[in-house]
């Protein structure tokens, strides 16, 4: 037995001495992709020449079921590590019970624990461990941050859990074998007695609390921009594709300028008070040139090798009509430019090289999808090649822009309006649509009639099976959103909505391939497409960009679907006064009662007698729900100036007093009251409701109508 050990330690310095270079000595001779899941036959051989021989031998190891992303930070964080072994090892043991996504955090979190303990707090050995001095250090005269709380979590995890049921089913010789490898435990009760844990979780309450109370004021706003700023860059996209279609046709040659009015809506940054907070909104003239690549080159040939003038003259190569490439080049000043002409104007979209081995770095803003947000991949290399050729231009593609705003926009609205987390609003597919028959409910009692509501029966956190799904509700502004999305998506896949596989998502072991709906440029066997956790905080950070919103301390508030969850139950419990087991049910806090088919969230000695219906929960939701959207809200919009209402014929007037307010438009009012574009509102030309500004002749109207 003695021997038996002496031979694994020694195969164990063995193994990390030469780890690097067994690396080197794989067959590959490109850099893999850990992520791309049609390279998991090369991710295994990869890892299993890199994997350190005393690991071979554990008894009951499965390691070909490791996660290729893990395997990929083994190798190339972990392979130099001087406790790789008890790393590999201690991942090993948890790999049955912990799904992938959450074993690679594991796997994070162990490495960076143990390297600050080596590097900050004199470890030298693994053994140091199984006693309290190395332990005592870490937290001495200070309050651990929640990430530090969350090593120590992820440590006792796997030490005292998923180790410990391993190595109990080892004979006492191989225990004996495999103990220096084993990761000592954390001192009994180690973490409750540092009252860490229950530290930083108030913590983390207060602060969100601090967030919530500045942001609740403001719902029905946040509720609001997402619209406008969709809706403005949906003008911007139609314009483009209005006379780009002309370019092909033929009717016009390019490049093209052109121009159209708009208007540009802000929120007032000197507001004394949440109360004082509005939209303003403002006429501006978008001037715009339409170009193709081959037009570029032409009008820029000093700037071009003459092969490249040769290519785009004679339409070859990367001038051939299947690569047209249609763009804007914007001319004024950036911060006219929607709301993001900033980020435009500095190309701060999508990724850049930075000269190191992996390749490039992400922007301010950036998706994983090629066409959201940014073109494809040759698209945005040429654009990127084109800008260096006239520095002060500013140009893009503005249907990736508008699919991020659509995005966006549709993430932000179900968050905003049914609670939903994270990797539920990524599950939200094409087939899991249902609709429901439930009273209809005027302050929150029933009128006698029934009514039909939209919902799509997703998989809840910390649910893994079909038949825990549960109802999330669709309101009627982000069924359209939806339903433009799955447009799209048809219009560019033949008619069909591409059936994707959950990737890079914290359920994609409990959920199977399907036609989900916030995806884009799926690969050909549907591995590739589906929008990831990282991809759904950046549409919002974009979609919400330049609007600052900060907690009574000054500690900027980052707009991410947690918080808007929270903030959305505290808005229909506080103001909407709908009743609290309705808002449990929203947020799908719940407990299951023996014998029933849907959970509760009231304590079981009391539910039984207590319980609402479902249908009547769903009703109260609805309700509350519907007053949500735009179109049933007060808007942010200002009122007119009382110079402005003076000069208000009666009719006008009228209105006014009628409905509180009168949305301005770019030619004028509307006289409508409550407007019957919704979707349109802010450029109403053709409209009969418009009232023309004074300036304006009346020829604007009549020609239009």
């Amino acid at each position: 037995m003695r021997e038996k050990r002496t031979q694994l330690e020694s195969n164990a310095a063995s193994s990390q001495e030469s780890v690097q270079q067994q690396v080197g000595l794989a067959p590959q001779t490109h850099r893999l992709n850990f992520r791309d899941p049609n390279q998991r036959e090369a991710h295994r051989q990869k890892f299993m020449t890199w994997l350190p021989k005393v690991l071979h031998d554990a008894p009951g190891m499965q390691w070909d079921r490791l996660a290729s992303r893990v395997m990929g930070y083994l190798i190339r964080t972990v392979a130099d590590n001087p406790d790789a072994i008890a790393i590999t090892l201690a991942l090993g043991c948890a790999i049955d019970a912990v799904k992938n996504k959450s074993l690679l955090t594991y796997c994070q979190h162990l490495t960076g624990l143990l390297a600050r303990l080596r590097s900050d707090y004199g470890m030298n050995d693994l053994k140091q461990l199984s006693t309290r001095q190395i332990w005592d250090r870490f937290v001495e005269g200070r309050t651990l941050s929640r990430h530090e709380v969350n090593l120590l979590i992820v440590y006792e995890a796997l030490a005292a859990v998923h180790m410990r049921r391993y190595l109990e089913g080892l004979s006492q010789r191989q225990l004996v074998c495999w103990q220096p490898y084993v990761l000592p435990l954390l001192p009994t009760g180690f973490i409750e007695k540092q009252a860490q844990r229950k530290t930083v979780e108030t913590a983390s309450k207060e602060r969100r609390k601090a967030q919530s109370d500045v942001i609740l004021p403001l719902f029905p706003l946040l509720v609001e921009i997402a619209q406008l700023r969709k809706q403005a860059a949906e003008r911007l996209v139609k314009e483009f594709q209005k006379h780009r279609d002309r370019a092909i046709a033929g009717e016009i040659p390019l490049p093209y300028h052109f121009q159209y009015a708009d208007r540009l809506f802000s929120v007032t940054q000197d507001a004394s008070s949440v109360a004082s907070v509005k939209l303003l909104e403002r006429e501006v003239i978008h001037s715009l040139t339409l170009w193709n690549r081959t037009s570029w080159v032409g009008s820029h040939p000093k700037q071009y090798s003459r092969d490249i003038c040769r290519e785009a003259e004679q339409q070859l190569g990367a001038y051939a009509p299947s690569h047209t490439l249609y763009f804007l080049q914007y001319q004024g000043n950036p911060e006219n430019l929607l709301w993001c002409g900033d980020v435009i104007a500095k190309r701060g979209f999508g990724r850049e090289t930075d000269g190191t081995e992996r390749g490039s770095k992400r922007k301010d803003f950036d998706v994983s999808r090629p066409g959201i947000l940014t073109p494809p991949r040759s698209d945005s290399q040429w654009l990127k090649h084109a800008s260096r050729v006239e520095l002060s231009a500013i140009i893009f593609e503005p249907e990736s822009l508008y699919r991020a705003a659509l995005f966006a926009t549709a993430l932000a609205t179900l968050a905003l309006t049914n609670g939903s987390r994270l990797n539920e609003l990524l599950q939200v597919s094409a087939d899991r649509f249902e609709t429901l028959v439930i009273d209809e409910l005027k302050d929150q009692q029933p009128t006698g009639r029934k009514i039909g509501i939209l919902v799509q029966h997703l998989l809840p956190k910390g649910s893994r099976q079909e038949s825990e799904r549960q109802f999330f509700l669709i309101g009627e502004v982000a069924g359209r959103l939806l339903t433009e999305i799955g447009q799209l998506l048809e219009t560019t896949h033949d008619g069909m909505i591409p059936v994707v596989h959950p990737h890079d998502n914290s359920k994609e072991e409990d959920l199977y391939p399907e036609p989900y709906l916030f995806q884009w440029n799926a690969s050909a066997d549907g591995r590739l497409g589906l929008l990831t956790n990282g991809d759904v905080g950046y549409l919002l950070r974009f979609l919400f960009h330049g609007l600052t919103l900060t907690t009574r301390s000054g500690t900027p508030i980052r707009v991410v679907t947690h918080l808007l969850r929270h903030v959305l139950a505290t808005h229909i419990r506080t103001v909407k006064n709908v009743p609290a087991e309705a808002v449990a049910y929203l947020l799908h806090h719940r407990v299951m009662l023996e014998g029933s088919s849907r959970a509760l969230s009231v304590s079981e000695a009391t539910a039984y007698y207590s319980r609402m219906p479902l249908e009547r929960l769903l009703a109260l939701l609805f309700e509350a729900q519907s007053q949500l959207a735009s179109s049933h809200m007060s808007s942010y919009l200002q009122v007119p100036p009382p110079r402005t209402l003076e000069q208000m014929d009666a009719a006008l007037r009228q209105i006014f007093e009628q409905w509180g307010l009168i949305g301005p438009t770019v030619f004028g009012y509307c006289g409508a009251g409550v407007c019957v574009r919704p979707d349109n509102r802010a450029l109403c030309l053709g409209c009969p409701h418009l009232v023309p500004h004074s300036g304006v002749s009346s020829k604007t109207k009549t020609n239009h109508c």
